[in-house]
């Protein structure tokens, strides 16, 4: 396999017990079979990661993977992929963001960390030179603190991800922050940093990335520029950034209230008018590694009269879901303060959201009192009980000690009269009600996908005809079979269009693009082109769908090995049996038998088993995954 450009073709493995490193050679079957970042990521977790394996146990290793792409002016290159073992069930874990290119620029595709420190440790890769450094001083300090506590050590050029107090108590919903504000979130990832003793990571890269034909690659990213300018909406996400849907998405009832009993309808414009947050809020844009779009904010806000708060976010939408509509604080500085509060601590902002609403709900209901929460009254909205909740969960304090270990144990541990309340799926809270749009794939696919959460981004999230979604298709150049099954005559089938987005989004993740919408824009004619012009390996979009497809097929039978099963591909009870009131429109529960033929339709369109949703063995055997 000729390869002349986008690989690095090493991965460097470190081990924190023995203080050792390694450089090993990237396998080309590996790059044949999954290209590359995300799909690399799970070959690797499948093949090393033992069997019923303790998330917190030094063999459990950290995988982080960049796509061929990344490290090159592709515009949107910058999403680099940790998989692990994830606390949450054991199933794997899944996180990324677009700040972790600095690890290409120090020569490397992959950084695979195993072991366990026996003290607290900052990690200094710089270049190829490994550095295991003492880190006593900044264990207990939060991100913002480590963050500058390192750079006064080493040097600002680093890029540094550190955990907080929550991943140094193993809390289940605790997350990596790089830089202060780019987060590797969801699925526990910085409970399991936390368990290796491992503070901070610190990197520089002096290096390039090579490309393999120049001229070929201008023209290919001028494609690139051409579409991504021609965007209408363009210079929307550089303002809103993923706030550019909160009009359309509150007027169909997208954002859940209370916990799901509720959904907001234009009534949450009220609460959250869009321009007062870019004029009371936001100082400025923040983009990615070479993305051109910066949909991220510099928020800086109070000082005389109210607390000052100066903080990065990624995710505007998250803070407003995960404090604004889940738990009803008020207004864009109230969630903000709550959002600083969460990231200081290194707490996933959706997750602790949704583990707030749930204590919430239960003080209501009187299911917990003030003797479990230390005396003090829990209500919707208070900004000020919320965020001490958030510190408690964080340093397991009181009701925090239940909490930090997530939804579903937390509600075990409270008793079975509060499971019906947890409102997750595989350990993760539920970020949309599927009562109002399971339409969406984006909606629908919180259930399906391998850790519990939306595996994609799509046009579906608003209503669409069939023959729009026909178009979409075309579009992104899917197999004109395909088509025909996800769009009959009858209407189209979310869950076999489910299968196709995921596959189109994993594509860019595998490469290392940015999976929001203006990139998807692009046929993967054009990704496929713009990876041969880089690498030097012809690369068609069959190719790339065939690494994405190849991708879910491992995730998949990773969980299957750990035990899960078609039965956790399921939603919470409420939604199969309670009612959701959006505006004056009333929206029944979803059919659970409905519900289930839209899974099975989605195995079978993966080609799995439309029982049990397994990969066959022939399958992970052709791609040198059998056990």
């Amino acid at each position: 396999m000729d390869i002349r450009g986008g690989y690095t073709g090493r991965v460097l493995r470190i081990d924190l017990t023995r203080k050792t490193s390694e450089i090993q050679p990237l396998s080309a079957d590996l790059i044949r079979d999954f290209r590359g970042g995300a799909g690399i990521n799970a070959a690797l977790a499948y093949k090393e990661l033992e069997r019923f394996g303790d998330p917190y146990s030094p063999e459990n290793k950290m995988i982080f993977g960049l796509g061929p792409l990344i490290g090159t002016m592709v515009p949107g290159a910058g999403k680099g992929n940790l998989t692990t073992r994830s606390p949450h069930r054991k199933f794997i874990g899944i996180s990324g963001h677009g700040l972790f290119g600095m690890l290409k620029f120090a020569g490397f595709d992959h950084l695979v960390i195993s072991g366990r420190a026996d003290t607290p440790t900052l990690l200094k890769i710089e270049d190829d030179r490994v550095s295991f450094m003492e880190a006593d001083a900044l264990w207990g300090q939060d991100v913002f603190d480590t963050t500058d506590q390192v750079w006064d050590r080493l040097g600002e050029r680093f890029h540094v991800t550190c955990i907080g107090p929550a991943g140094e108590n193993l809390v289940r919903d605790s997350s990596m922050i790089t830089n202060k504000y780019a987060t590797f979130a969801r699925t526990g990832v910085g409970a399991v940093m936390g368990s290796k003793n491992l503070k901070a990571l610190a990197i520089y890269g002096s290096g390039g990335v090579a490309v393999a034909d120049r001229n070929r690659f201008l023209k290919a990213v001028k494609k690139v520029y051409q579409v991504l300018r021609a965007d209408p909406n363009l210079l929307n996400w550089r303002k809103y950034g993923t706030l550019i849907s909160l009009e359309i998405f509150s007027r169909l009832g997208l954002y859940a209230g209370k916990n799901y009993q509720s959904a907001y309808h234009e009534d949450l414009l009220d609460r959250f008018p869009l321009e007062a947050f870019v004029h009371d809020c936001k100082e400025g844009d923040v983009a990615c590694q070479a993305c051109p779009v910066g949909c991220k904010h510099h928020l800086n806000f109070g000082g005389v009269e109210e607390p000052r708060t100066r903080m990065a976010v990624s995710c505007m939408n998250s803070v407003m879901q995960g404090f604004g509509t889940f738990c009803l604080v008020n207004g864009w500085k109230e969630a903000v303060r709550c959002a600083e509060t969460a990231a200081r601590m290194g707490l996933d902002f959706m997750s602790v959201g949704n583990l707030v609403s749930f204590v919430l709900e239960l003080y209501d209901r009187g299911l917990i009192t003030e003797k479990d929460t230390g005396g003090k009254p829990l209500h919707w909205g208070d900004g000020e009980a919320i965020r001490d909740l958030i510190r408690k969960i964080a340093l397991r304090e009181g009701l925090g000690e239940v909490l930090a270990n997530g939804l579903e144990e937390a509600a075990k541990t409270l008793g079975p009269e509060t499971e019906p309340y947890a409102m997750h799926t595989k350990g993760l809270g539920v970020l949309y009600d599927p009562r109002v749009r399971l339409e969406s794939t984006e909606i629908f696919s919180q259930f399906t996908n391998v850790r519990g959460y939306i595996s994609n981004v799509s046009v579906a999230m608003v209503e669409r005809t069939p023959d729009q979604i026909r178009r979409y298709c075309k579009k992104i150049g899917l197999p004109a079979d395909a088509i025909d099954r996800i769009v009959p005559e009858s209407g189209y089938n979310v869950g076999r269009l489910n299968k196709w987005t995921e596959d189109v989004t994993s594509v860019l993740e595998i490469l290392g693009i940015c999976m929001f919408p203006p990139y998807q824009r692009l046929s993967l004619d054009i990704w496929a082109e713009v990876c041969s012009a880089v690498t030097g390996l012809e690369t068609t979009r069959e190719d790339l769908l065939s690494a994405a497809e190849n991708m879910w097929h491992v995730r998949r039978a990773f969980n299957l090995r750990e035990g899960a099963s078609h039965l956790d591909d399921t939603c919470p009870d409420r939604f199969f049996k309670e009612p959701v009131s959006v505006g004056s429109r009333r929206l029944e529960p979803l059919k659970e038998s409905h519900f289930r033929e839209l899974v099975r339709a989605y195995y079978d369109e993966r080609g799995w088993d439309p029982d049990t949703g397994a990969p066959s063995s022939e399958k992970l055997a052709g791609i040198g995954m059998s056990d």
